[in-house]
């Protein structure tokens, strides 16, 4: 199987449900985080803790799945240039990002759940 036919069906198989999981993930978190300054509400900030450490798992997952491929097809694949693989590589970049601002989130819902409550 060449890096392209890889990079289609990993694309096929993890691209969107993966997206729309983390992302509602995240926008959950986001909101609860934003509510929770306002006022405090623990077990809503714990959900919301629970929901970013998912988002991390799965990004850190697809980044498991994805970066060797990735890696790979960049340094060993001397055809003219892929625009599946071009695709793959940027959103592979673009789970590594949503990686980190998923570990960014984790961090803030532990700064609001140390938050006291008056």
């Amino acid at each position: 199987m060449t890096p392209v036919d890889q990079a289609k069906e990993l694309m096929s198989l993890v691209a969107t449900p993966s997206a729309l999981v983390t992302g509602t993930f995240l926008a959950f978190a986001g909101r609860a985080i934003k509510e929770n300054e306002v006022k405090v509400n623990r077990l809503r900030m714990g959900f919301a803790l629970g929901a970013s450490v998912a988002a991390v798992g799965v990004t850190a997952a697809l980044i498991w799945l994805m970066l060797p491929l990735a890696i790979t097809s960049r340094w060993s694949y001397q055809g003219h240039v892929e625009p599946v693989l071009v695709v793959f590589s940027m959103i592979t970049l673009s789970v590594i990002g949503t990686a980190a601002y998923s570990a960014w989130t984790v961090i803030r819902c532990i700064q609001q759940l140390r938050r006291p409550s008056k």
